[in-house]
C-alpha cells in the first residue's frame, strides 16, 4: 500500500521506542546500501534496522542514492571516471559536497553511463533483499539536471552516443542536413557545438534558455528526457520483481520543469522543502505551491525540510514553529514527518551538525492524526478557483533566470513565478483553488480533458506558452476565464466563499470526498499569530467560520470540533439561508472541524 494522508514517517532509522512514542506508520529515509565506509554498517545491521521498524508495524523505505553515495560507484566500479558527467570542456562535474574521498571530490554520475546504471541497479537489488516494504530514489538529480550553468554537461561518450541514435531516429535527412550534419554515424554534438563556436562558458550562459538558442539544444533536451524517464520506470519495473507491488518515491524537486519526470512511476513524492526561519516567515508560502501541484499530479507527498531549515531550530530551540509546518502540511492533505533527530550542516573537516527534538515537542500532533485518520484519508481539496499551470511557461522562467546569475541544479525552493504569486494569495486569503497541469512534449496534459465548470474562476497566466488547443479550451470558460493582472483584480473576482471572523492569520481549508456528496466535510483551522520570542501561538475565541452555499451546494446543521490532546466537542452550528455559519469557541495551532 502507498503512503495515506493520516501516516505518520519518520525521517531516518532510530530505536524502536522512538517510532512507538510517535505511533509511526513509515520509515521515509532508509538506509544506504554500501556497508563499511565512513561508519555506514553492513547489510546485516540494514537488515536489523528493518526487522525492528517492522516489529512496530512501520513500513521501511530503503533508498537508491544519487549522489550522496558518490563515494560507493568509487568503491564499486574501478572504471568510475567513465561515467562522470562531462562538460564541453571535458572536465569532469563536481557536486556541492563538501568532503572527499580517497583523493578524490564528489563527483557527479551521468544517469546514462551503463557503469553507473549498473550500481544504481546494485543499490537497489540489496535495498529490495534487505525486506524493504518501499523504495526510494533519493537525491533524484539525474542527467538532465546537470545541462544548466553549474556543471555544463553532459558530453560524456554515453550522452554523445544515445544523443546520435536518438537524432537518427527522430530527425529526418533533410533536418539532419538543415543542421549540417551529412554523417550522422560519426555525429558526436561536443565536436559539433564547438565547431559552431560554442564555448563552454557560452553553453553554460544559454543552455537553459526557452526557446533554446544553442544548436539542437530542444533535441538534446528532448533526448535527455526520454532517457530519465525510461531509468525511472526501469526502477520502478526492477523493484516489482521483490514484491507483487512495490510502491516508489523519489526525493524529486517536481515544481521545477526538469524534474516532473516519470510521475506515472512515482506512487508519491518524498521530498525535501525550503522552510524559512520564523524571523523572515511565518506560515510557510513555498510549501503551499508545492503541495498544490503534488495535489495536480494526483500524488501525495511525504515532505520535510532541507537540512539547513533546521539550523535555526538547533541554533535556538523552537519546537513551535516547527509544529505549524506539520499542520500545515496534514491541513493539506499531505504528511509532514516527524522532525525526531535532523542533520542540519556538514562543513569540511568538522562534525556533522543535528537538531535533536524533545520528548513532549512533536508526539500530540502525530497522535491526533493517528487518532483520527478518518478525518485525512479519502479527502481532497475543495476548488471554486483554478489556476493553470504551464510546464512550458515554467521552463522560460528558469531560461530567464540566468540572466539573474541561476545556475540550475537541484533547487529546492518554489519557482516565484505569477502562478505561486497567485497560489500565496489565495491561500491567505482562505480561497479554495486548485492547480491544473497544461501539458506539453514533457509532461502530460490535463487541461485539454478538464471539467471547467465547477470553477468561478479559471486562471492564466501571460505569456501562457499554451497550444492553440489548451487557449481554445480556457475560452470556453467564457467570462469566468481571468488573465493574471495580480493578486487583488483576482480576489475581486473570485469572491470569498470562506470567511473567518473573530480574529486575523488563521487559515480555513476545506476538504471533502469527491466521489460521496453526502460524506461529512471536513475544515481544517490554522493559527499563525506565532510569537518568536516565546515560540507559541496566541490562542483566539471565538471565531465565526462561514461557508457560502456556492461552494459545496450544501448546507450543514451539525459541528464537531477536534484539536490536539482535547477531547472531541460539537460546537455550534446552522444554516443561515444558503450558507453555514459555524462558532469555534477557541483555536490554539491547529484544529478540525467535522460539518454534517
Amino acid at each position: 500500500m502507498a503512503l495515506q494522508r493520516s501516516d505518520v514517517l519518520i525521517t531516518r532509522p532510530c530505536g524502536m521506542d522512538v517510532y512507538r512514542r510517535y505511533r509511526a506508520t513509515g520509515l521515509g529515509w532508509g538506509f544506504l546500501p554500501e556497508p563499511d565506509r565512513r561508519g555506514l554498517p553492513p547489510d546485516e545491521e540494514m537488515m536489523r534496522d528493518v526487522d525492528e521498524a517492522h516489529r512496530c508495524g512501520v513500513k521501511f523505505q530503503g533508498r537508491v542514492e544519487l549522489d550522496a553515495d558518490w563515494m560507493g560507484m568509487i568503491d564499486f566500479d574501478s572504471n568510475y571516471m567513465e561515467s562522470t558527467v562531462r562538460d564541453l570542456n571535458d572536465r569532469p562535474a563536481i557536486t556541492w559536497w563538501e568532503h572527499r574521498y580517497k583523493g578524490h571530490p564528489p563527483y557527479y554520475f551521468c544517469t546514462n553511463a551503463p557503469g553507473y546504471r549498473h550500481y544504481l541497479m546494485d543499490q537497489l537489488r540489496r535495498v529490495m533483499e534487505a525486506g524493504t516494504d518501499w523504495l526510494m530514489i533519493d537525491s533524484a538529480i539525474p542527467t538532465i539536471a546537470s545541462l544548466n550553468a553549474r556543471y555544463g554537461g553532459c558530453f560524456c561518450e554515453h550522452c554523445m552516443a544515445g544523443f546520435r541514435e536518438y537524432i537518427n531516429s527522430e530527425m529526418s535527412e533533410a533536418e539532419l542536413e538543415s543542421h549540417g550534419i551529412d554523417d550522422i554515424e560519426s555525429f558526436d554534438y561536443r565536436d559539433f557545438l564547438l565547431s559552431h563556436g560554442v564555448t563552454d562558458e557560452r553553453y553554460r550562459a544559454e543552455i537553459l534558455a526557452f526557446p533554446p538558442v544553442i544548436p539542437l539544444a530542444k533535441q538534446y533536451f528532448d533526448y535527455q528526457w526520454r532517457e530519465v524517464n525510461t531509468l525511472f520506470r526501469a526502477f520502478k519495473r526492477y523493484a516489482q520483481e521483490f514484491g507483487e507491488r512495490v510502491p516508489m518515491s523519489s526525493n524529486s524537486p517536481f515544481y521545477w520543469a526538469e524534474f516532473i519526470y516519470a510521475v506515472d512511476a512515482h506512487d508519491f513524492y518524498t521530498n525535501e522543502m525550503q522552510y524559512l526561519a520564523p524571523e523572515e516567515e511565518i506560515l510557510p508560502t513555498d510549501a503551499v505551491y508545492a503541495l498544490k501541484l503534488a495535489d495536480a499530479l494526483d500524488r501525495v507527498m511525504a515532505i520535510t525540510g532541507v537540512p539547513r531549515a533546521f539550523e535555526p531550530c538547533r541554533l535556538k530551540d523552537r519546537p513551535g514553529h516547527i509544529r505549524l509546518w506539520i499542520a500545515q502540511a496534514y491541513a493539506h492533505g499531505h504528511v509532514f514527518m516527524a522532525p525526531d533527530k535532523m542533520w542540519t550542516i556538514r562543513n569540511a573537516g568538522e562534525p556533522d551538525c543535528w537538531y535533536h527534538s524533545k520528548p513532549g515537542d512533536y508526539e500530540p500532533l502525530y497522535h491526533f492524526i493517528r487518532d483520527y485518520p478518518e478525518l485525512f484519508d479519502g479527502y481532497e481539496s475543495a476548488a471554486e478557483v483554478a489556476l493553470i499551470f504551464s510546464n512550458n511557461a515554467v521552463r522560460q522562467y528558469l531560461g530567464d533566470r540566468l540572466s539573474g546569475g541561476h545556475l540550475g541544479g537541484q533547487n529546492r525552493s518554489a519557482p516565484k513565478t505569477e502562478l505561486a504569486e497567485a497560489c500565496i494569495a489565495l491561500s491567505r486569503a482562505n480561497v479554495p483553488f486548485r492547480l491544473i497541469v497544461a501539458g506539453d512534449d514533457w509532461v502530460e496534459d490535463q487541461l485539454l480533458e478538464a471539467d471547467l465548470s465547477p470553477y468561478r474562476a479559471v486562471v492564466r497566466f501571460e505569456p501562457s506558452y499554451l497550444t492553440e488547443a489548451q487557449e481554445a479550451k480556457l475560452k470556453a470558460a467564457g467570462d469566468r476565464l481571468i488573465t493574471w493582472s495580480g493578486a487583488s483584480d483576482l480576489l475581486n473576482r473570485a469572491g470569498h466563499s470562506v470567511r473567518v471572523s473573530g480574529a486575523d492569520n488563521i487559515s480555513a481549508l476545506i476538504r471533502q470526498q469527491p466521489d460521496n456528496v453526502d460524506a461529512p466535510v471536513i475544515c481544517h483551522l490554522l493559527n499563525s499569530n506565532y510569537d518568536i520570542e516565546s515560540d507559541t501561538y496566541g490562542a483566539v475565541r471565538n471565531l465565526k467560520l462561514t461557508l457560502v452555499g456556492g461552494l459545496l451546494g450544501r448546507t450543514f446543521s451539525r459541528a464537531t470540533l477536534y484539536a490536539p490532546e482535547e477531547s472531541p466537542r460539537e460546537i455550534q452550528c446552522g444554516a443561515i439561508d444558503a450558507d453555514t455559519v459555524v462558532r469555534v469557541p477557541s483555536l490554539e495551532l491547529w484544529a478540525i472541524v467535522r460539518l454534517e
